[in-house]
């Protein structure tokens, strides 16, 4: 409580008077819009959710309120999530860059390589005099400032941040074939097989033909990492091939596939692909075909955004799994993400004008905002003179609900799509604890603020998420940002080891390649590709 004062007094000091007598006269440094005093045009390259259908600047209500009320003449360059992994490296590394990108995710090692060591990023550190929001809230959280401060001292771009309640990776179980079935939510892997075996045998789904059911689905190249899972029950907070050991007794960073117990996982998963308990497309498909498929019916286990967004008719029939563990009595973990959920959501083009970096840095500062959290996930209140396209929410019975039109049936399509772009700065990831109590009070006569004076308003799928993962939480990888000479050395050693195992893996476990004959040499390999300088270098960092 101390602490959400002090944050709203810090706001109301340094919204009264500019930081600094040199200011650009033209930037509007009190919070709020617009954020220039004349106009001032900028572009801004704009990466949509990727559960975004057909986004459109001119139809969604975050875009055109920015439009109307920044005081920013923005031409808006719409990349594509699907596109963006290409076009925006091909974008920086021409030196086409415009003055800004929104919603790509540049996690610590991009930012400190385009920032640090390339100098395409502007150092948005700079520019904090013209963002009082912001600049207020790391004050008060000095670590989230060293989470986002690369080793020359600077920050590249403006950060999402998660809540306690964020989870890295979420795997949901249809508990309708639990029950129809009498099968308890599993503990430990023996028990995860055994499930899975019941569902390809015995009807689960109920419609009278034993042979239709996938009983774990998923999309290998999808969003959410399938195997992780398994890793956590192994003691490992994963992070891509990283992971935190939690089975020492002082935990480290290993590389996983480097693990003598990397071997028993694919013994694991190769026993779960001959049972057929995998769908035979996991490593194929895309993360679309898993959501279809699930919609069909077919489908027990899988990774999830959320039931809402895959399943929106049936979402809670969908529960989430237990943390698992090994064998019985074993280590249990499920590790929570790492508070700063993306390092920079946003970034300047180093070679911006001084007037447009401060203008739009004035921008992202609004993004921090107590009424801009409200709005990055649930847009503007049904009626209000802000709902320019009768597609805002309202509150019913409790529930936060939307004027969708006619050819949305996804919620989480429609929000994406029409309300906001949800690749933001700030706190919109699992919902902000403080800024709850903070809405309600300055936002009294608002749904939203009325709603959240009642307690913290979760999605329905959450309570069930948090109660059955707080237990169990263990530290992931934290960001890092390495010197010019690490982070040069880690990206010359990530790469081949990364692309190596990710040629092996599936060819292991669908018995491609012998694990029992092969798997020596797969282990020389990535010693030959310097895994131990790679995990060394990450261990110089997380125990120093």
């Amino acid at each position: 409580m101390k602490k959400i004062l002090t944050l709203v007094l810090a706001l109301c000091m340094l919204s009264s008077y500019a930081f600094a007598e040199d200011l650009i006269e033209n930037i509007d440094v009190d919070p709020g819009f617009p954020v220039v005093k004349e106009p001032v045009s900028v572009t801004i390259a704009l990466v949509p959710q990727s559960s975004a259908v057909d986004f459109q600047v001119e139809q969604n209500w975050m875009t055109e309120y920015i439009n109307r009320n920044s005081g920013l003449d923005i031409e808006w360059m719409v990349i594509d999530s699907t596109a963006a992994s290409e076009r925006i490296p091909l974008m920086l590394n021409s030196g086409d860059m415009p003055d800004a990108i929104l919603g790509r995710g540049f996690q610590a090692n991009d930012a400190a390589q385009y920032g640090m060591s390339e100098g395409m990023f502007y150092p948005v550190n700079e520019l904090l005099d013209y963002m009082p929001i912001f600049s207020a809230f790391l004050e008060e959280n000095p670590e989230v400032r060293e989470g986002i401060t690369t080793t020359d001292g600077n920050i590249y771009g403006f950060p999402a941040l998660n809540n306690i309640y964020s989870y890295a990776a979420r795997f949901f179980i249809d508990q309708t074939w639990l029950d129809r079935l009498g099968l308890e939510n599993p503990t430990t892997l023996e028990e995860f097989k055994n499930m899975l075996i019941a569902f390809r045998d015995e009807d689960a789904n109920g419609n009278g033909d034993p042979d239709d059911e996938i009983p774990w689905g998923g999309s290998w190249s999808g969003a959410s990492a399938e195997r992780d899972l398994i890793f956590y029950a192994l003691g490992y907070a994963v992070s891509g091939n990283l992971a935190v050991d939690h089975t020492k007794e002082t935990p480290d960073i290993v590389y996983v596939p480097y693990e003598a117990q990397y071997k028993d996982y694919l013994l694991y998963m190769n026993d779960l692909w001959n049972e057929g308990l995998i769908d035979p497309d996991m490593f194929t498909q895309a993360e679309t075909q898993v959501q279809a498929t699930v919609l069909e019916g077919t489908i027990g286990f899988c990774a999830m955004s959320a039931p809402y967004v895959y399943v929106p008719e049936t979402k809670d029939n969908w529960v989430a799994i237990n943390a698992m563990s090994k064998e019985e009595g074993g280590l249990r973990i499920y590790p929570a993400a790492n508070p700063i959920y993306v390092p920079a959501f946003m970034v300047l083009n180093a070679d911006c004008d001084e007037e447009v970096a401060a203008a739009l840095a004035a921008l992202a500062d609004e993004m921090y905002s107590v009424e801009w959290y409200g709005w990055s996930m649930y847009g503007p209140e049904a009626g209000s003179e802000l709902d320019y396209f009768g597609t805002g929410h309202y509150v019913e019975d409790g529930v936060i609900k939307y004027n969708m039109p006619d050819d949305m049936t996804n919620e989480w399509s429609f929000r994406c799509t029409y309300l906001t772009t949800w690749n933001l700065p700030g706190f919109n990831s699992l919902q902000y604890d403080p800024y709850y109590q903070l809405y309600a009070e300055q936002f009294p006569d608002t749904q939203l603020g009325q709603l959240f004076a009642t307690g913290n308003y979760f999605e329905d799928w959450q309570p069930n998420f948090i109660e059955t993962y707080q237990p169990y939480y263990a530290e992931s990888i934290p960001t890092f940002y390495f010197t010019e000479d690490d982070l040069d050395r880690i990206n010359t050693l990530q790469t081949p080891l990364d692309d190596y195992v990710a040629s092996m893996e599936a060819k292991f476990i669908t018995g491609e390649i012998s694990i029992e004959d092969e798997y020596d040499n797969f282990v020389a390999t990535l010693e030959e590709y310097g895994v131990q300088e790679y995990v060394e270098l990450y261990n110089s960092y997380y125990g120093g």
